[in-house]
């Protein structure tokens, strides 16, 4: 039987309480696992994730910039998504260890099995770069997750990482009063070839949104009755609104991604953001959340 090693078993615990909604307990995995292998790049990028949702953006920046840092001498690796993750974790249930891929296929590995590549969305240097950039986001420091979007989407070997950091780099930008930077941002992404897959959540048709590819009520209908994808559309058409001045109607989107009770989603996180620090929304009243 393959072992499979304690610091996977580590991060597959703690993805499996994250998707619970249980994300301080995956902090708590996740420090116990650095208490094992200290400075690991990989658990500081997971343990940065979790910290983003529940809202200590100060210990995600500390967290993924320490994991950052140490990126020129990390070699890239590939990370898998929720659904492929959920099949190991029943391997390993079920005891079947030799069945569990590997949670982090390194390039070396890859070049020896190609066709294992289909199951993998992301990597370890794009997941970094990208959550350190929404958690300083978050923050309101516009400025300075710039370049951290920018790194993730220079590192991106996949669309949905690519899009996402030209996303947020376009919001931070409107948000900064540099429309002609945020447009370059924009001519960026009129060069991605876009394909459809089922585990996009919908920045791109935020960016289609911007780009007046689409209208606001083709971008609504992209939701399906998503909660995730509604959350992330809403917070797309809330920012569109607001940069069309008007901030009744971006005020109304807002308060509609409030009331899903995604909590943990990014674009929620967004919205609190903007109530709790943004000027133009400061007298906006709580809005009660499911």
């Amino acid at each position: 039987m393959t072992a499979v090693p304690l610091s996977d078993r580590y991060v597959i615990a703690a993805r499996l309480k994250g998707y619970l909604n249980k994300h301080a307990e995956a902090v708590a995995l996740l420090t116990e696992a650095l208490e094992l292998e200290p400075g690991s790049a990989r658990l500081l990028r997971f343990r940065g994730h979790r910290r983003i949702s529940i809202g200590d953006y100060a210990g995600a920046i500390e967290d993924l910039r320490a994991a950052a840092d140490q990126l020129p001498g990390v070699e890239d690796e590939y990370e898998m998504y929720q659904p492929e993750v959920e099949k190991d974790v029943v391997s390993l249930i079920l005891g079947r260890d030799d069945r569990v891929r590997p949670q982090h296929l390194t390039d070396t590995m890859a070049a020896q099995d190609p066709t294992a590549l289909d199951r993998y969305n992301t990597t370890l240097h794009t997941s970094i770069w990208y959550h350190l950039g929404v958690a300083q986001y978050l923050t309101g420091d516009f400025e300075g997750c710039l370049p951290s979007f920018r790194a993730a989407e220079e590192s991106s070997r996949h669309q949905e990482g690519l899009v996402a950091s030209q996303d947020w780099q376009y919001m931070a930008l409107r948000r900064l009063g540099r429309p002609d930077e945020a447009e370059q941002v924009l001519d960026r992404f009129r060069a991605v070839r876009l394909v459809q897959e089922d585990h996009l959540v919908g920045y791109e048709g935020r960016m289609q949104l911007y780009t007046g590819e689409i209208t606001p009520e083709q971008l609504w209908a992209m939701c399906d009755g998503n909660g995730l994808k509604t959350v992330t559309q809403g917070y797309g058409l809330g920012n569109w609104h607001y940069y069309q001045g008007d901030l009744d109607k971006a005020r109304e989107v807002f308060d509609g991604v409030l009331r899903t009770g995604v909590t943990h989603a990014f674009a929620y996180l967004a919205v609190k953001s903007e109530y709790a620090n943004n000027p133009d929304f400061a007298t906006t009243a709580t809005v009660k959340e499911n």
